[in-house]
């Protein structure tokens, strides 16, 4: 009797594990994008140049925008409300495009979005003859709305476009678009500073402008054509399953936490980097790198810990991970008020800030390989803005520092404590079923393969878009031992 328990205990398994190597095959499929046609190649060349273009756009500014608004008499609050309308603008704007983005074409959408872009960069060049004060502010938040505008017309549809191409590969063709999106975002401040130090405020966006306007009309004449496209099923039942587990939650706070630590430095780094080190002051290329180190060590992070997730499968550790290193990175470019008397002049070095930068990047990373949540990166990434600016103008940067490190630690805290709740669990019921018959012992399986399964899910990256994520109903959690 003893044998025939242990017979059908180990069928048992094999069918799960069999069950799980299935639904693994399904989503690693990337190795077929190796094989390309001629509409796919000519997508993700528009797609990519699109990307850097869009990127650098962007980002051109950051090194020398405070700069240039205390000289126009701009407080570093509206400084950072000049970074952060874009993001806000952004995020509002991709929901609504991308509910009429079937009505209006995501070829169409797509060059117009990049050339609504290019133009936008163009115009903010001449600010620098604009009239200080209230009226620079006005007329550089309208124009980053109008660029940010035409960004989320770009990035939306290209993603649409990328998904229907690549309905197979859908993952591994949006982190080859993600790369280039963030090589935009390395190249743009090294630009910037460069230029502005060269030419004066205007260089910058009459290099950046033009240079989209061009993807622009390179896309209108190659981007294949839209074709008749079949309604792809949308199982939205299953998202909302994927949104009442627990743990979904806490690694969307994960990113949050992630971006409002990147992008509270956007308009307070530049500042305090010339305050830590005097030989910087004036020098833009210098400050350009500070902020391009976090997008070079982002990027190449991505690819090496999207590996390890994939071959590891364990998400909440890298998340853990990337908060702890995030938390370390934003002391060493405080420095936290604990650890200011280490430094000769009590506020910080450039170094701690250079590899502060690189250490934030990986510990970005870290987290958004396993909690891919562009939905929310966009609405945080203001709050960010205007958080890292109010702080910064009334205290000193070290508070700033203190709060965002405290953010980090308390995040990977909580996750520590969930996953450690779940395994006590998890223990306990499988201790509770070696002891019971052959009928009892299957039901308590399948209700701790569910429970592990409901409250350790992977997460699912972008699930609206990406809908080969979303398992069919046979493969859902609560199915996975009955369906047997």
């Amino acid at each position: 009797m003893n044998e025939e328990i242990e017979n059908e205990k180990e069928r048992r398994r094999e069918e799960i594990e069999n069950d799980k190597e299935g639904r693994s095959e399904k989503v690693n499929t990337g190795g077929k994008l190796l094989k390309l046609s001629s509409r796919q190649k000519f997508t993700l060349m528009n797609g990519a140049l699109s990307n850097i273009a869009v990127s650098v756009s962007y980002s051109v500014l950051l090194s020398f925008l405070r700069d240039v608004a205390m000289k126009k008499g701009v407080s570093l609050t509206g400084a950072g409300a000049i970074l952060g309308c874009y993001e806000v603008a952004l995020f509002c704007c991709s929901l609504t495009i991308g509910s009429q983005l079937s009505r209006v074409g995501a070829r169409r959408c797509f060059y117009t979005g990049a050339l609504v872009t290019g133009v936008s960069s163009l115009a903010f060049g001449f600010l620098d003859a604009c009239p200080p004060g209230d009226t620079f502010l006005a007329l550089a938040i309208s124009i980053r709305v109008l660029e940010s505008i035409g960004a989320s017309m770009s990035f939306t549809s290209n993603f649409a476009l990328a998904t229907r191409e690549f309905r197979d590969n859908t993952a591994t063709a949006y982190g080859f678009l993600e790369t280039f999106a963030g090589l935009g975002h390395v190249l743009g401040p090294l630009i910037g500073g460069g230029l502005y130090q060269l030419g004066g405020f205007r260089l910058p966006f009459f290099v950046s402008g033009p240079l989209t306007i061009i993807t622009a009309t390179v896309a209108f004449f190659t981007l294949p054509t839209e074709k008749e496209e079949q309604d792809i099923p949308r199982d939205y039942g299953q998202l909302i399953k994927i949104a009442k587990i627990p743990v979904i939650h806490l690694e969307q706070v994960a990113v949050w936490v992630g971006y409002v630590g990147w992008s509270a430095l956007s308009p307070t780094l530049g500042g305090h980097l010339q305050n830590v080190d005097s030989s910087v002051q004036g020098n833009h290329i210098m400050i350009g790198l500070a902020f391009s180190l976090t997008g070079t060590f982002y990027t190449c992070s991505v690819l090496l810990f999207g590996f390890i997730t994939d071959k590891y499968n364990q998400c909440k550790v890298i998340i853990i991970l990337g908060l702890i290193v995030m938390a370390v990175a934003l002391t060493l470019i405080g420095p936290w008020a604990p650890f200011t008397h280490l430094f000769p002049n009590g506020k910080g070095a450039s170094w701690g800030v250079y590899l502060g930068q690189c250490l934030n990047g990986v510990g970005n990373a870290c987290v958004n390989v396993a909690v891919l949540a562009d939905c929310i990166k966009e609405a945080v990434n203001f709050v960010g803005t205007l958080i890292g600016a109010t702080i910064v103008e009334h205290n000193p940067f070290s508070t700033l520092s203190a709060v965002l490190t405290g953010l980090c630690l308390g995040e990977a805290g909580l996750l520590v404590l969930y996953c450690a709740v779940v395994y006590a669990v998890l223990t306990r019921r499988r201790n509770r079923s070696e002891y019971s018959s052959i009928e009892s012992d299957n039901a308590s399986n399948s209700d701790t393969q569910n429970a592990e399964e409901t409250l350790l899910l992977p997460p699912t990256p972008c699930p609206i878009i990406q809908s080969q994520y979303v398992q069919p109903e046979k493969y859902m959690p609560n199915d996975d031992v009955s369906s047997n």
